[in-house]
């Protein structure tokens, strides 16, 4: 390790050495030379220094090599000022954005304070999922929930509150355009754009859209001083998307989350970008976005006509193939990503015991909830015989059973649920699996009335669960919901993060059944046998309205009375996993 790359330098002390998305040199981690040739042998990080804009919205900028000791390289025109600063960035071996420092923020009360960032502990999610399985709307929505309790009166004590920082330009970028494709759905009917089809997604066309010019610079530097240096330019910014990033301050602890959107396509077999594929290993947490609408056998139950389909599968992809072979091709996708996930030295795992954050957002729950306004629609009936009530049975004993060997904790509803679940000590096995079968069937009971299932995937009210008792191990037993609300308080309590609250077990419970009837049983059950994952389900309608497609390019609610909503509208399902997804800054 070279003088500068001491772990007591500042900028060290502040972001570290290690690219968390690509695992690429970060800050002042100087590369290894070659020998023969005095290179790098890959690329070192880059400071990004951005000036006030001009009049005709140009920015000045100056981009530094922070390895070895080269000259900067900076704008002329505009001319770059070192006195008029407004954003510093730090830019990876592979080009991901960091925000170093914002100077622009010097102003005010913050006059003489310190603009630089830091981050106490990062935390990077992917999130993966059949093509078109509504994942960018998903992750969009979720991103934009408000993690605020709107019923508090008295805010003093509200200790555990994460609040978002604000991001700095770059990297919003990936974010806002995304809000923007949103609002192109929601204004205009536009069907949002496949994932692999953006460049900005990456950040070479982050710095090719904002700063050509600089992007040039830094491929030159590149050019010179690193081994293989015309190929390593070129490729430069190009190895893994840029996430959208999440910034958060829990008391005085700063937690920077990364959500890379990843396209389904790339989980087939002849994927061009597979190196990107096999950096999730090194990740946190796992969000597999599951799709209702390519399960076999679930158009029936769930009676959608073609327009239904062609708006949940995207406009204009069914094409000469039809609706059909389009389905069969994603679910195969789907069915490969669950396959994969519990391989040890997969694409997710890389050593066995490894931990995995897994979390199963069941999309398009709109789909399901208008399936449940129909006359004698039940649950249970989704998928073959007995799948969904045997996939509820299943979370429940998962649950119940890392609950007891100590695993995770729970809050008190939970524990009472657990506590009647496993009974007494001496109690044979086959009455807790009675209670288990009997717990379960009250869920589904309860939940196949559509506006109980509403309230709990999206409006967020309390409710109440009664499952009788039937046979002689049981007893009954009342399970009180909580609102979302009193859910957050809960949630953002010291502890809270690794235990199980009752809101998130029964959306888990009811989540986990309709998972098993999306052909998926084999795959969750090898996950619900390994102890290295942590699974939860949720369930999330990011369009909540089911959509039909007018064309090859829109989209619109199939009810005439409805819209789709706001980008923050606040839904359960979608809060409930944001919740889950900072689950670093909970700590």
């Amino acid at each position: 390790m070279s003088p500068r790359a001491r772990p007591a330098d500042d900028l060290t002390r502040r972001l570290g050495m290690v690219c968390p998305v690509c695992g690429a040199s970060l800050g002042l981690d100087e590369p290894e030379r070659d020998r023969e040739n005095d290179r790098f042998v890959r690329p070192p990080s880059f400071r990004l220094e951005v000036g006030a804009a001009e009049a005709d919205s140009r920015q000045p900028w100056r981009v530094t090599m922070l390895a070895g000791h080269y000259p900067p390289a900076e704008s002329t025109e505009p001319l770059f000022n070192p006195y008029d600063i407004e954003f510093v960035y730090l830019l990876c071996g592979d080009g991901h954005v960091f925000a170093d420092e914002t100077p622009a923020f010097r102003s005010g009360p913050l006059r003489d304070g310190d603009t630089r960032q830091r981050v106490d502990e990062f935390n990077m999610v992917a999130a993966v999922g059949s093509p078109a399985s509504g994942k960018t709307y998903l992750l969009i929505r979720m991103l934009s929930q408000s993690l605020d309790i709107l019923t508090h009166i008295d805010d003093d004590d509200d200790r555990g509150r994460i609040r978002l920082r604000e991001l700095s330009p770059l990297e919003a970028l990936p974010t806002e355009k995304r809000v923007d494709d949103f609002n192109e759905t929601r204004d205009n009917n536009t069907a949002i754009t496949p994932t692999g089809t953006e460049r900005a997604a990456y950040p070479y066309g982050i710095l090719e859209e904002q700063f050509r010019e600089a992007l040039e610079a830094i491929q030159a530097l590149i050019e010179r001083t690193v081994l293989d240096g015309r190929r390593r330019a070129e490729n430069w910014g190009r190895g893994f998307r840029q996430p959208l990033v999440v910034r958060t301050d829990s008391e005085d602890r700063r937690t920077w989350t990364g959500v890379a959107d990843l396209p389904g396509e790339l989980f087939v077999t002849n994927a061009v970008n597979r190196r990107e594929a096999g950096k999730l290993s090194g990740f946190d947490a796992l969000v597999w976005v599951v799709d209702p609408a390519v399960a076999p056998g679930t158009g029936q139950w769930m009676t959608l006509d073609p327009g239904q389909l062609d708006g949940s599968l995207r406009p204009g992809t069914s094409g000469q193939a039809g609706p059909l072979v389009v389905q069969r091709n994603r679910a195969r996708i789907q069915d490969a990503i669950g396959n994969r996930i519990t391989l040890v030295d997969g694409p997710f795992a890389r050593d066995e015991g490894r931990a995995l954050q897994m979390l199963v957002a069941i999309s398009k729950c709109d789909l399901i909830h208008a399936a449940l306004r129909k006359p004698d629609r039940h649950l249970a009936d989704l998928g073959r015989p007995g799948q969904v009530q045997r996939g509820v049975e299943r979370y429940l004993s998962f649950a119940l059973n890392r609950w007891i060997k100590g695993l995770a904790g729970a809050d008190r509803e939970t524990e009472l649920l657990f506590g009647y679940l496993r009974g007494a000590t001496s109690a044979a096995p086959a009455g807790r699996l009675q209670r288990i079968a009997q717990i379960a069937r009250g869920l589904l009971d309860h939940y196949s009335n559509e506006a109980e299932f509403w309230h709990l995937l999206h409006s967020g009210e309390r409710g109440e669960v009664i499952a009788e008792a039937g046979g002689d191990a049981e007893l009954r037993h009342i399970i009180r919901v909580p609102d979302l609300d009193e859910h957050l308080d809960s949630a953002r309590q010291p502890g809270s993060a690794r235990a199980f609250l009752i809101r998130d077990v029964v959306m888990s419970a009811i989540g986990c059944g309709i998972g098993y009837a999306l052909n998926l049983e084999k795959a969750l059950l090898k996950m619900q046998r390994e102890p290295w994952i942590e699974l939860r389900f949720f369930l999330c309608s990011p369009l909540t309205t089911v959509p039909i497609a007018v064309d090859g390019l829109h989209i619109r609610p199939l009810d005439p009375g409805a819209e789709f909503p706001d980008v923050d509208e606040r839904g359960a399902g979608l809060t409930q996993l944001l919740l889950a997804l900072l689950e670093r800054a909970r700590r």
